[in-house]
């Protein structure tokens, strides 16, 4: 492996993916980032893993190899891959009601509703519960009560809406009832722990504190979403819809202001400690890289197995493929997972592609079918969270390089 020197960047790029180093330097000249790290494996190898920037804009702390970030909706991924391992391991059906692992849930026109609902985005609980916003969703306990009283804003199994904030809690919910651990402490045990991961956390300790980058909102609005904002215009629709404003926890308004954004309420110690296992995962992408490397190779990778190859066939597996309620742009779901298989994702064009993309520009997904993983993080948030931008574009050049060498 080549080690990165009279570059912006440091640490290792392999024959053939250079075109990855050679974007994100470009990236790094136009101003496109603070600080980051872009980690790929190919066939299970690692064959990029570089980093660069700052890790704090302010203070010009260096963005160092074990640097984490909070990876908004990347977290997602890791909630679900938590999941499946209970499902593997025969303690989970997806075809089950949530109220056979949760009693309390199952009340209010949530009877039928089943794990695979909440994995599909299906379950029509996108909004969070009444009354709680921000930093309320750091009590656990609240949320989950709340969910229990709170009744389905659409037909459960009907529609995909995307669940930004709750799809963590209620997935973490059945996890902990189930295996009798917090998602967290979960995700360090069983995926974690085998994977030799020890930059990846839902709720990070406060002893970490000094690795987790400050986060800079860069969020100018695309040509793209300019066009579909003057286009809601033009219909008379509102820019932002209620049922968005629900689902991202902000309180009527608040969105279309500029205030309650998540980074501000996440990007806090406090918010660092607190689990929400839809939005607030922090992680390094060597890490975030590493867990789709084992999911995109049958589930086992140097040795540790998280799960048996056939349960990655069916998890992995595109569900649906529509129009979504709540982010009103088309959305392909496998299991937990966004898929590939749609222009301007940056999962790419193969549908074969599975992972999550998050809030400002961080990603993590595989396509076991070119033996690529990918991992993406970053502290400057930028509107790439439908993927134009230099996400898709970091992806794509890793995928093209993966494809080229077969």
């Amino acid at each position: 492996m080549g080690v990165v020197t009279g570059s912006v960047l440091q640490g290792t790029v392999e024959p053939g993916f250079e075109a990855v180093r050679d974007l994100l330097e470009q990236q790094v000249a136009d101003g496109q980032h603070i600080g980051f790290g872009v980690c790929v494996y190919h066939h299970g190898k690692k064959v990029v893993d570089v980093w660069g920037g700052l890790a704090d804009e302010d203070t010009k702390r260096p963005w160092l190899p074990d640097t984490m970030a909070v990876s908004f909706s990347t977290t997602k991924g890791l909630t679900a891959t938590c999941l499946h391992i209970l499902a593997d391991r025969g303690l989970v059906d997806y075809e089950a009601p949530v109220s056979t692992y949760w009693p309390e849930f199952g009340k209010k026109g949530k009877e039928r509703i089943t794990v695979y609902h909440l994995l599909t985005h299906q379950a029509g609980l996108a909004p969070v519960p009444e009354g709680l916003y921000g930093a309320d969703l750091f009590d656990w306990d609240a949320v989950i009560h709340g969910l229990e009283e709170e009744e389905p804003a659409w037909e459960p199994g009907t529609a995909s809406g995307y669940h930004a904030i709750t799809f963590g809690f209620l997935v973490g919910e059945i996890v902990r009832r189930v295996s009798g651990k917090r998602i967290g402490q979960f995700l360090r045990d069983e995926v974690c722990a085998p994977l030799g991961l020890k930059d990846m956390y839902i709720g990070a300790p406060a002893d970490v504190e000094p690795q987790i980058a400050k986060l800079k909102s860069r969020m100018a609005p695309t040509p793209e979403i300019l066009q579909q904002m003057q286009e809601r215009l033009s219909a008379g629709q509102p820019l932002i819809e209620p049922l968005m404003e629900r689902a991202m926890g902000a309180r009527p308004g608040q969105m279309l202001a500029g205030g309650n954004q998540e980074h501000d309420v996440f990007d806090t110690p406090e918010g660092h400690r607190a689990a929400i296992p839809a939005a607030n995962g922090i992680m390094t992408a060597r890490d975030l890289a590493r867990m789709y490397a084992c999911l995109g190779n049958g589930g086992e990778l140097d040795g540790a197995r998280l799960m048996s190859p056939e349960r990655v066939q069916i998890m992995s597996k595109l569900q649906t493929r529509r129009a979504d309620k709540v982010i009103v742009v088309e959305v392909g779901w496998a299991l937990g997972y966004m898929t590939g298989g749609i222009e301007g994702w940056p999962q790419g064009p193969r549908e074969t592609a599975f992972g999550h993309a998050g809030l400002g520009g961080s990603i993590g997904y595989c396509d076991p079918e070119i033996g690529l993983a990918f991992g993406f993080t970053t502290n400057a948030l930028a509107m790439d969270l439908i993927g134009y931008g230099r996400t898709a574009a970091l992806a794509d050049s890793a995928r093209l390089a993966a494809e080229a060498l077969g």
